[in-house]
């Protein structure tokens, strides 16, 4: 008798909890899916922006010769390197593809958070599926932090093979060292948080495995 009526209170609280979870993940997709969209807008009207106010200048002022050299008032800039190096079309490109990379993973990432929060919200919070999402979404955060290394060091060996005298700061170029540090540490706690959800997982299922195997025995 007090066995069952303790359990009670604990079968109550364990059901509030999931309830609240799944209430958290039905909030969460909604969220992921209004920053998906509004990503993929982005992307739409980015350009088309850029190619309106590019067309308006050559309208206004004839077709803007890429031969003649451009001053750089900048001070040293990613943007004002590519600017001094590329004509406006290859900077117009450069700029895109980049974009298009950058916003590719956090799309990624989204839809990898979308997919956990909809499970979540569905009930099925322990599931192998939660833990390859999470692991995805590690993996793409440390893409992520990777590319910051690689595109300013991609721009830097650019200027130096095409012999640019541009000038270039590296500390706006590159992310301070607190930025990768910060980016590396969140990619390595999300991809240590999907191996422990994987290792508990397998200790779960080995657990039930034994559990059912000794009602069998029984």
């Amino acid at each position: 008798m007090n066995a069952s009526a303790s359990a009670l209170p604990r079968e109550d609280e364990v059901q509030s909890k999931i309830r609240k979870v799944r209430a958290f993940g039905r909030n969460a997709r909604v969220v992921c899916a209004a920053f998906f969209w509004l990503a993929l807008v982005g992307i739409v009207i980015v350009p088309l922006i850029a190619v309106i106010a590019r067309t308006g200048t050559d309208v206004g002022a004839g077709v803007v010769p890429t031969d003649i050299p451009r001053p750089n008032n900048g001070n040293g800039g990613t943007f004002d390197v590519l600017q001094a190096l590329l004509t406006p079309l290859q900077l117009m490109v450069c700029v895109f593809l980049v974009m298009g990379v950058v916003i590719g993973v956090w799309l990624a990432a989204l839809r990898q958070l979308y997919r956990l929060f909809g499970n979540l919200a569905a009930g099925a919070i322990y599931t192998p599926e939660n833990v390859r999402c999470v692991r995805n979404v590690g993996l793409l955060l440390l893409l992520w932090a990777v590319l910051g290394i690689v595109i300013p060091t991609a721009i830097v060996v650019a200027r130096g093979i095409m012999g640019a005298s541009v000038p270039i700061d590296l500390d706006r170029v590159f992310p301070s060292l607190s930025e990768l540090f910060s980016s590396f540490a969140t990619a390595g706690l999300v991809l240590l948080a999907s191996w422990i959800m994987d290792v508990g997982l397998y200790e779960k299922d080995h657990a039930d495995a034994l559990q059912r195997d000794a009602e069998l025995t029984i």
